[in-house]
């Protein structure tokens, strides 16, 4: 067994103690299982899920991973179970995204207009895979 955090700004959003944790990060998903080498990466949005059951996973947005061979921490932006993810919020911003993104002048502003699309995009793919 290996214990699993999700923590954000507004607290702890998640603590178990699972089998494996599968991952988004920024060089595509990752499986953990206890014993793992130390490994610090960066997250993606996209689905966290344990013991191989995404149907019960936690949405997180972008953050951090830091893994060691006990305890996996994940520092995230946002997390979410899927019930909780708004759709209709989230097509509105990818749409305001999409717009902005079309007229952005500088490459902060293409940046910040990426991130919040991809953002946007994978919540709501999450939602029409996994959604009620």
């Amino acid at each position: 067994m290996i214990k699993v955090e999700i923590v954000t700004p507004k607290g702890l959003a998640f603590s178990k103690e699972v089998n494996s944790v599968n991952i988004p990060t920024e060089q595509g998903e990752m499986g953990v299982l206890e014993k793992h080498m130390y490994l610090m990466t960066l997250l993606k949005p996209g689905l966290v899920y344990f013991d191989g059951n995404p149907k019960e996973g936690i949405v997180v947005t972008y953050g951090f991973v830091d893994v060691t061979p006990q305890k996996v921490t994940i520092l995230a932006e946002e997390a979410y179970t899927v019930g909780e993810i708004d759709a209709g919020k989230e097509k509105a911003l990818f749409e305001e995204a999409n717009r902005k993104l079309a007229t952005a002048q500088t490459l902060e502003e293409i940046q910040e207009w990426t991130r919040i699309m991809e953002r946007a995009r994978t919540l709501l793919e999450i939602v029409e895979k996994f959604g009620v």
